[in-house]
């Protein structure tokens, strides 16, 4: 398992005391500009600019220290919530050259890779305190990446041709909960190595965490239905 982002707690940790310290030395710069201790005030303020600045130059430091890492399949990709801990794992992959039935069947223009992601609420991350109020994931952006850095969104129309049960990524969990969804991509005939990249704009410049398909990428069929 990995999870996103990285050093999460720590980074959490730094945020409130970096936050309490901040408070703390603006509650101080006040009491010294009413009591007319200028020299104490600017040395209260300078020490919430300073306090600001290191979290920043830590926050980002940690960013660019992590690199990307592409997780085994069957592995679980983590993200952080802000109570609890919401995971995806590859439940099969497959490739093909067409989609659907054989009355309307669907072309790739290159070839079809079918993944079908499963969403867990990981029951185990949460306080005994919390109960079994429902979650509703972060919103997700969700890529096929090939070696060469290329990313392909999945296809709107082709999951309704398959007729697959597939549950959006934003289907509220309770504790424990999970459920499937599949993603269709139409990737260039020589697009290789794909990899499954969930993500979301929370956490710039950190290194990426991507869900390899299968050992040698996806089991190969003609078709799909």
């Amino acid at each position: 398992m990995a999870e996103t982002p990285r050093y999460a707690h720590l980074i959490t940790l730094l945020f409130l005391g970096s936050a309490f310290v901040i408070f703390v030395c603006v509650i101080a710069a006040a009491v010294a500009a009413i009591s007319k201790a200028g020299r104490a005030a600017k040395f209260a303020a300078g020490g919430a600019v300073l306090t600001g600045l290191g979290y920043f130059a830590l926050l980002f430091g940690v960013a660019l220290a992590t690199g990307d890492k592409t997780l085994p399949p069957a592995e679980w990709k983590y993200f952080c919530e802000a109570d609890c801990h919401i995971a995806y794992s590859i439940e099969s992959a497959q490739e093909a050259s067409t989609l659907g039935g054989e009355a309307k069947p669907i072309t790739a223009q290159g070839r079809f890779v079918v993944v079908q992601l499963k969403t867990w609420f990981d029951q185990n991350s949460i306080a005994p305190f919390r109960g079994n109020a429902p979650l509703t994931p972060d919103a997700r952006v969700v890529r096929l990446v090939d070696e060469r850095g290329r990313r392909f969104p999945p296809l709107p129309q082709a999951g309704a041709v398959l007729h697959a049960a597939s549950t959006p990524l934003s289907e509220a969990l309770r504790p424990g909960a999970s459920y499937a969804t599949t993603f269709v991509f139409d990737v260039p005939a020589d697009a290789r190595d794909p990899r499954l990249l969930i993500n979301h704009e929370n956490s710039p410049l950190h290194g990426k965490i991507y869900l390899a398909l299968s050992p040698g990428g996806a089991s190969t069929a003609a078709a799909v239905r």
